[in-house]
């Protein structure tokens, strides 16, 4: 994970904030998929390291049915790195693995692989989407009881063939008078925040006004109005215009 060269200042850190998660933007493109309605966010501090994010469904049983976006940089080919996939869990005796063939994404062809795996609290049915670009491994996985796979098969194969990759998350957005109304929303957002910036004065309060009267009502706006793509495309859309507005120079 790259690290800031600088701190932002501390009242900056306010904009940094978002209802629902921390989010790191590394990457010029953004990968995302969007999850089953109404599941929630997972605790992102008891995760591996590797996880982007996750999301986590109700069920009555011990094992919760979840899934999640894992990314890794990697020299290998697609092939290469699948056929290691298969020797570690050839390597456990609490998994059984096998290749499902090939996935077409977006982010070019993919790998579709299941696994079963025991644990303390049954066993575990996964199926695993992996696509290579430019030198990273995305790792979408679905999974859930093995008992309750079944009952979760139509929205796991929603969630892989929504798998996705943007450079301009708002220009991904697939309705047209939305699309426009989030640019609308961005650019005053924008306009408020150099606004804001350019007083030299009272700094403090200026921003405390901005977040108050700017930031927060758009934040408002993104997750009650621009639903469509799911709640890690608002995520991650949010932490990116947090980025690009503090990346500018004072």
């Amino acid at each position: 994970m790259v690290g800031c060269t600088s701190k932002p200042d501390p009242k900056n850190t306010a904009l940094l904030e978002t209802p629902r998660q921390e989010i790191t933007v590394e990457d010029s493109d953004h990968c995302y998929f969007i999850p089953p309605p109404g599941w929630d966010l997972a605790d992102r501090s008891k995760l591996s390291p590797r996880v982007k994010i996750c999301f986590i469904g109700k069920t009555s049983k011990n094992l919760r049915p979840s899934v999640n976006l894992a990314t890794e940089k990697v020299d290998i080919s697609l092939k290469a790195y699948v056929d290691i996939v298969k020797r570690d869990c050839a390597n456990d005796p609490n998994t059984r693995w096998r290749d499902l063939g090939k996935f077409q994404t977006p982010l070019g062809e993919g790998r579709l692989t299941e696994r079963e795996v025991k644990t303390e609290w049954g066993v575990s049915r996964q199926i695993q989407l992996i696509v290579i670009k430019d030198n990273t491994a995305y790792i979408l996985t679905a999974g859930a009881d093995k008992e309750e796979f079944p009952r979760y098969y139509k929205d796991f194969e929603a969630v892989l063939r929504s798998l996705n990759i943007a450079e301009d998350l708002a220009a991904s957005y697939p309705t047209a008078e939305k699309r426009s109304a989030l640019r609308d929303l961005i650019g005053k957002l924008q306009a408020d925040f150099k606004k804001t910036t350019d007083q030299k004065i009272a700094m403090e309060d200026t921003l405390d006004d901005f977040i108050q009267e700017s930031w927060e009502p758009f934040q408002q706006k993104v997750i009650n109005d621009f639903t469509e793509m799911g709640p890690y495309w608002q995520i991650l859309l949010l932490r990116d215009i947090q980025h690009q507005l503090l990346k500018r120079p004072a």
